[in-house]
């Protein structure tokens, strides 16, 4: 007899996407059949906040609907996994993001109206968090994520922090997409106790070019900010550079590294991503990509990574674009940033994810390796098997000197953060190109 199928998701099963005016399942966004496609909906808000029984209910609907291919929102989604057995829907979070205004401060020309067109909440969102931490959806939430508009111009952004720490699990962190235009106390007071991280874009070297892609004159401000919250604890402070066709060349590159070391910002977290908006990644963008990777590791910032679709297409590249991306680097002395399999032999892949299997499958890196190791921090993993390699648990790394990938871009910064605690330092812990 064969058994039937279901098809599911980890957002699906556990997250919510609060909004103004609505409840979403995911913020994924994807192609397919030349259409953007994800932030899948579950609930429309009207004038009073969802029930744990509404939030039950609108997930079983999405599942049916994903079954029969009847959700615009998640047909052709790559996250979507089959499995036998029918998951348990309940109102269980154990990802929470609030987005729950589009006020901001900066006008990004990669954003839209949906992040800074000024809708407020039609509802109590103080008392809706509050009412999931006291009926217990938040027990096993370790994670809130907090975008926007810029979050912190709300005013009830400290009330509904402290209002999660107050009734849901002690030790949930948050994570704070913000601006970092205006400085903010309660980020402060949260960064102090450990329970904080933030991350910024600035996606300009320039005073111009930051007006350009941002809106407004207000890189210095910005700068000065992130100093002010690095010094508190710059292991959660990531700098982001979201690549544009505005932001793309080499003297703002160097610019915006430049003003990094200037603001003594080289022990942050550096994330380069992509406008989400466009689908494919042009040579050379990636080019410039490769070049901002490699000028933060000349100058020693070693905390450096790549979003995981911008991972996935360096993966992807035919012979004719490696070879003119090498030809580039070699131009710039940079080759050493390709990383090389005859030279590494052993390497341990941190992170056993979608990352992981594509790089895995598709780069000729894999295919010369001698040998490799998989681990991951998911206890769910460790035993399984991932193209015939057994995932063991990152505790094996201890007493070994192999050198450690990571590939993970949502939780890069823990790993690494893991990676110190079990070994000591980072020394073993490589970054580069793999293609």
């Amino acid at each position: 007899m064969t058994l039937k199928k279901y098809k599911t998701c980890s957002d699906l099963e556990g997250s919510l996407y609060v909004a103004p005016n609505e409840i979403r399942a995911c913020c994924q966004r994807f192609f397919y059949n030349g259409k953007m496609r994800g932030d899948a909906k579950l609930l429309t808000i009207t004038d009073h906040a969802p029930s744990n029984a509404d939030i039950k209910e609108a997930r079983e609907k999405l599942f049916k609907e994903i079954q029969d291919d009847k959700n615009e929102d998640c047909v052709g989604c790559i996250f979507l996994k089959e499995t036998n057995l029918r998951p348990v829907l309940n109102s269980n979070i154990s990802h929470l993001s609030i987005e729950h205004h589009s006020v901001c401060n900066l006008r990004c020309n990669y954003c839209s109206e949906v992040y800074w067109g000024g809708k407020r909440s039609k509802y109590n969102v103080t008392e809706f968090i509050s009412n999931l931490s006291k009926d217990h959806a938040l027990d096993s939430c370790n994670q809130v994520v907090w975008g926007g508009g810029e979050p912190t111009l709300d005013k009830s952004f400290k009330e509904i922090l402290e209002t999660i720490h107050k009734y849901a699990n002690p030790k949930i962190y948050h994570r704070v997409f913000t601006n970092s235009v205006r400085y903010n106390e309660a980020i402060t007071s949260f960064l102090k106790i450990g329970l904080i991280k933030i991350t910024t874009s600035v996606d300009a070297g320039t005073e111009s070019t930051f007006k350009l892609v941002r809106g407004r004159q207000k890189m210095h401000e910005v700068f000065e900010n992130l100093k002010k919250y690095s010094k508190i604890d710059s292991t959660k402070i990531t700098i982001k550079y979201i690549f544009t066709d505005d932001n793309y060349k080499e003297n703002e590159l160097s610019a915006f590294v430049e003003n990094c070391k200037k603001y003594h910002l080289e022990n942050c977290n550096y994330q380069i991503s992509l406008n989400y908006k466009n689908k494919n990644l042009e040579l050379k963008i990636l080019k410039s990509i490769a070049f901002l990777f490699f000028l933060l590791s000349k100058n020693n910032i070693r905390k450096v990574f790549l979003d995981d679709h911008i991972m996935v297409r360096f993966s992807s590249l035919n012979n004719n674009d490696i070879n003119e991306l090498k030809i580039y680097l070699n131009t710039h002395k940079a080759s050493q940033l390709i990383l090389d399999p005859t030279i590494i032999q052993d390497l341990v892949i941190y992170g056993a994810g979608r990352i992981a299997e594509e790089i895995i499958r598709k780069t000729n890196f894999f295919k010369i390796i001698k040998n490799y190791d998989l681990v991951d921090g998911d206890t769910s993993k460790i035993g399984t098997k991932l193209f015939d390699k057994e995932i063991i648990n990152p505790s094996s790394i201890k007493n070994n000197n192999k050198k450690i990938f990571i590939t993970s871009a949502q939780n890069y910064d823990d790993i690494y953060k893991n990676i110190i605690n079990l070994k000591g330092d980072d020394k073993n812990i490589i970054s580069g190109l793999i293609i």
